[in-house]
C-alpha cells in the first residue's frame, strides 16, 4: 500500500469519525429535548410560586378534572375552570416540559375577563401520557380533539386560544384550523423548529445547514416530522385577531421569532417587553401585561361580534 493510499484511507476514517460524532452528539441533544426528565405537577406548582410569583391561593380555585384518550393511544389530562354564566372559553397551552401549573398565573386574568379556562397537559407532561415531546407536531392534534370534545360538551361556547412558548406555537397551529376562534395570543412562541435554533446561533446559513440532520433524527428515532412544528406557515392562515407578545431579551426563544411571525401575519398586533427573561413578562410587568391582554381581548370580542352579525 502506497503512502498516498494510506493518507486517503486515514482521511476517510477521520471523516467517518467526525460524521459519527456529529450525529451522535446531535442525537443525544435532541433526545434531551424530546424526552426530558419529567417534572411532577407538584414540583411545577411550587416552581411557579417561588420563581414566577404565582399567588398560592390560585391553586384553591375549583376545577373539573377532564380525561380522554389521544388519537395516538396515550391518556390525556386537562383542567376546566368555569366562570359563572359564561359562554366563552379560552384554551391555555403550556410550554416545553411543563404542565397546567405554568398557566395558573394567567387564570385570574382570563376569569376576570369572563372566560372559562381550559388547561390541558400536553403529551409527556403533567398527568398526560405519551413517550415524547414533539414541539406541536402531535400536540396540536390533541388540542384540536380536546376542542371537539369541549364543543360537544358546551356547544354554546366560543373558543379562544392562548399559548406560552411551545404552547404558543401549538396555539398558532391550532388556530389555523379553527376559522371561528375569537382570538389568538402568542406569548414568547417560536416560529418553527429552525426558529428554536436562534437560541444557539443567529447565523441563518448555519441553522439551515443543521436542519436536514435534525429532520432525519427526529423522524428516524423520535417519530415526528419537524415540518409539522411550523407556526410560521400556520399563522398566515389564522383568521381571528392575533396578539404576539415577546421580550427583546428572551434568550430561550429569541425575539427574532416574534418578528418572523409578525412578518408572516402583518395584521397581528405585536407587543414588546423590553427586559424580561423567557415567560417572565407577566411577573416583571404585571400591569402592562394585563392591560395589553385585556385591551386586545375587548377589541377581538368586538370583531368577533361583528363577524357574527355579518354571518346572520
Amino acid at each position: 500500500m502506497s503512502v498516498g493510499e494510506i493518507i486517503l484511507i486515514s482521511i476517510d476514517l477521520a471523516a467517518a469519525v467526525l460524521v459519527a460524532a456529529w450525529f451522535t452528539g446531535l442525537y443525544f441533544g435532541i433526545k434531551g429535548l424530546v424526552k426530558p426528565e419529567r417534572r411532577s405537577a407538584e414540583y411545577l406548582v411550587e416552581y411557579e410560586i417561588t420563581e414566577k410569583g404565582l399567588d398560592r391561593t390560585v391553586t384553591d380555585i375549583p376545577f373539573e378534572q377532564m380525561r380522554r384518550t389521544s388519537r395516538y393511544g396515550y391518556e390525556l389530562s386537562a383542567r376546566f375552570y368555569t366562570c359563572e354564566n359564561s359562554s366563552k372559553t379560552v384554551v391555555c397551552l403550556h410550554g416545553h416540559n411543563s404542565c397546567f401549573a405554568s398557566q395558573l398565573k394567567y387564570l385570574t386574568l382570563f376569569l376576570s375577563l369572563g372566560y372559562n379556562v381550559f388547561i390541558p397537559d400536553h403529551r409527556r407532561s403533567g398527568l398526560s401520557g405519551g413517550d415524547t415531546v414533539t414541539f406541536g407536531a402531535y400536540e396540536k392534534y390533541d388540542v384540536l380533539d380536546w376542542i371537539t370534545e369541549l364543543r360537544a360538551k358546551r356547544p354554546a361556547d366560543s373558543i379562544a386560544l392562548f399559548g406560552e412558548s411551545m404552547g404558543a406555537a401549538t396555539a398558532v397551529m391550532v388556530a389555523a384550523e379553527i376559522p371561528d376562534a375569537v382570538f389568538l395570543i402568542d406569548y414568547c412562541g417560536y416560529a418553527n423548529f429552525e426558529g428554536l435554533l436562534t437560541r444557539y446561533t443567529e447565523n441563518e446559513a448555519i441553522r439551515k445547514a443543521v436542519m436536514p440532520s435534525i429532520r432525519y433524527i427526529c423522524g428516524r428515532f423520535f417519530g415526528f416530522d419537524v415540518d409539522e412544528c411550523d407556526a410560521l406557515e400556520a399563522i398566515a392562515r389564522v383568521k381571528c385577531p392575533i396578539l404576539i407578545m415577546h421580550s427583546k431579551t428572551d434568550k430561550t426563544v429569541a425575539y427574532r421569532n416574534a418578528l418572523m411571525l409578525k412578518e408572516a401575519a402583518p395584521q397581528a398586533e405585536l407587543h414588546t417587553f423590553e427586559d424580561s427573561i423567557h415567560a417572565r413578562s407577566i411577573t416583571k410587568y404585571p400591569e402592562e401585561y394585563r392591560d395589553t391582554v385585556s385591551g386586545f381581548v375587548l377589541k377581538a370580542e368586538a370583531a368577533y361580534s361583528e363577524r357574527g352579525k355579518q354571518n346572520v
